[in-house]
């Protein structure tokens, strides 16, 4: 029962190729960028954050149902753990009925409800909801127990270390059988039956922000097919994955909205923004067909406050090769535009297509402009690597019914790239350099912050003009999608623990405070005009220290006290923000009504 940690590729992320070539920066990290300024200096950059990934073990717990954080449900049979057999479930994951039978090993179900979660309080009531027959317990471990029984509901306590597993063992079949469990902590029921879904500690931590990327919380790094099970696509079929359409978009019924499901439901995700007042950031799926996009966007015309605005991104870092919608477009650009069609074209057509539709149900312009609209279409590009951005912005193949070139960059009005930050500590290359720095009256800490600031200056910000004046040559609005502490444990130290804390602890120093700051005010001063803060809340590991926060409990800590601090001192609105005065030549107009046409 291992955490499967949420971002244990995003090594990569940052151009693990060119680690080498930075390796020599830390060596004289030490006379170098000494001076900083904490006092932020907003401008007019809006800050917004991604929401970290729903699982059992996330310490952000944001719903007040934890069942829809849930793991999968583990079929057991006596002194067998798992025994690895698929399990028969209803459309929304509940268990279909089972008993005593030849045709499985399988005796009972559990599922881990909460497990290793570091914000799990221990002891906790939980009430215990469901309907059907009542073949269904808690597991003594740890000392969690059931205090008491009634009909459709069991009143629990969590273990010493805040765990709780459920197991249901053979009941009654047809209405009878159990399902729609709902788990939530006693304190909270009222605010659940009176149809809240958030929790109201999670809500108070991310309120501030202008806006909220739902990357992780639609489960975006996958290609679902359209059976409603709830498994991404093996990866020997992904190129010829099948459209999704808007009835097989994820369903506020479902067992789980995180691992082991299909993502949170757009019903969820716009209650969210209109409580907090933030501007929602959509990640619209790879293989979404216009009918899942019109559906998507018409759902969120109707139901999100009419004062908000959003953004929506065709899926998320399609060029990066780690995740399969990277495969998925390979295969669409050799369909689209011959066996040597480029993965990055077709995802910036697609993007625009996609871009095209949402406008069309808002009613706005398709091309962009100045004066945006409510909708904001992301068009996404790798941070280090300068040039193949253009690929997904000129799509030179790319006509429309005519025969017309269109230009993708015309149709998108937000260009994205990421702002992490990190000293290359997170390779094995400088292992030896940091073990080293080890032996300092300080532990290290004082020459690792000095390669913090010497990559910020020397790494990020060149990048962040580089990629500032992209947009500006295109019109749009240069904004980060994801952004902030980059240092994960190397490989080679992964089974070493005193590597995980040094940098664990490296980012809970004070200094983190302005050196945050000096890579939100360098972005800024590129032309940024929305900076997307990653993580918000979650534990930190060998994996990395994706999050500001490291538990839903914790109130402060030196990167959220940054955070807070642009926040705090930026008065405008994030929907106040406006493209540079560069224009792009404008399109055909003839080409304008026919550029959605076809994929």
């Amino acid at each position: 029962m291992g955490k499967i940690p949420a971002r244990q590729a995003a090594v990569i992320k940052s151009g693990l190729c060119r680690r080498a070539m930075a390796l020599a920066m830390i060596l004289c990290a030490g006379a170098c960028c000494k001076a900083e300024k904490s006092a932020a200096s907003p401008g007019r950059m809006a800050m917004g954050t991604n929401l970290d990934g729903l699982a059992y073990w996330s310490s952000a717990m944001p719903t007040l149902d934890l069942m829809k954080s849930a793991g999968v449900w583990l079929p057991q049979a006596p002194g067998v753990y798992d025994t690895g057999e698929a399990v028969r479930l209803d459309g929304d994951g509940w268990p279909l009925a089972f008993g005593p039978s030849g045709d499985h090993r399988y005796r009972w179900l559990v599922v881990n409800v909460l497990h290793d979660n570091p914000a799990a309080l221990p002891g906790a009531r939980y009430a215990i909801l469901y309907d059907g027959g009542a073949p269904l317990t808690v597991l003594d471990v740890d000392g969690a127990r059931v205090l008491l029984r009634g009909a459709g509901r069991i009143d629990a306590m969590a273990g010493g270390k805040g765990n709780l597993y459920l197991r249901l063992d053979p009941g009654a079949a047809g209405e009878d059988r159990v399902r729609n469990i709902r788990v939530v902590r006693e304190e909270e029921l009222p605010l659940y039956r009176a149809g809240q879904t958030f929790s109201p500690e999670f809500v108070a931590r991310i309120a501030p922000f202008r806006v909220l990327r739902f990357m992780d919380w639609m489960r975006t790094n996958a290609v679902f097919a359209p059976d409603g099970a709830g498994r991404p696509q093996s990866e020997e079929v992904i190129d010829h994955a099948p459209l999704l359409d808007w009835a097989d978009r994820p369903v506020p019924t479902a067992m789980h909205w995180g691992d082991g499901g299909r993502g949170m439901p757009v019903e969820a995700m716009v209650q969210l923004a209109n409580r907090t007042g933030a501007q929602p950031w959509f990640n619209m799926p790879i293989n979404a067909s216009d009918d899942y996009i019109r559906g998507f966007a018409t759902y969120v015309r109707a139901h999100l406050r009419p004062d908000l605005k959003l953004h929506v991104e065709l899926s998320n870092e399609v060029w990066n090769a780690i995740f399969p919608q990277s495969r998925y477009a390979r295969a669409q650009a050799r369909i689209a535009f011959g066996p040597d069609g480029e993965g990055q074209e077709w995802y910036g057509m697609r993007a625009a297509q996609v871009g095209i539709v949402w406008k069309q149900v808002f009613g706005q312009s398709l091309l962009h402009t100045d004066e945006p609209g409510r909708v904001a279409m992301v068009l996404g590009a790798q941070f280090d690597w300068r040039g193949p951005e253009t690929l997904a912005l000129e799509t030179r193949h790319w006509r429309d019914g005519d025969g017309h070139p269109l230009r993708a960059a015309d149709y998108v009005d937000e260009y994205a790239i990421t702002g992490y930050y990190d000293g290359t500590m997170n390779t094995d290359a400088a292992v030896p350099t940091v073990k080293d720095w080890w032996k300092d009256a300080d532990g290290g800490y004082g020459r690792a912050l000095d390669a913090l600031r010497t990559r910020i200056a020397t790494f990020n910000t060149p990048l962040y003009r580089y990629h500032g004046a992209q947009a500006r040559a295109y019109g749009l609005r240069l904004v980060t999608y994801e952004s902030g502490f980059g240092e994960s444990t190397p490989p080679s130290q992964h089974d070493n623990p005193a590597y995980t804390d040094f940098l664990t602890k490296l980012q809970r120093r004070p200094e983190i405070t302005a050196l945050e700051t000096s890579n939100y005010r360098a972005f800024a001063e590129a032309g940024g005009s929305l900076f997307m803060n990653f993580g918000i809340i979650g534990a930190s590991s060998k994996w990395g220290s994706w999050s500001a926060l490291e538990s839903v409990h914790q109130t402060s800590s030196p990167r959220y006290a940054a955070l807070m601090a642009w926040l705090g001192a930026q008065p405008i609105a994030a929907d106040a923000i406006r493209a540079g005065s560069q224009k792009s030549a404008a399109p055909r107009p003839d080409s304008v009504a026919t550029a959605a046409a076809g994929r």
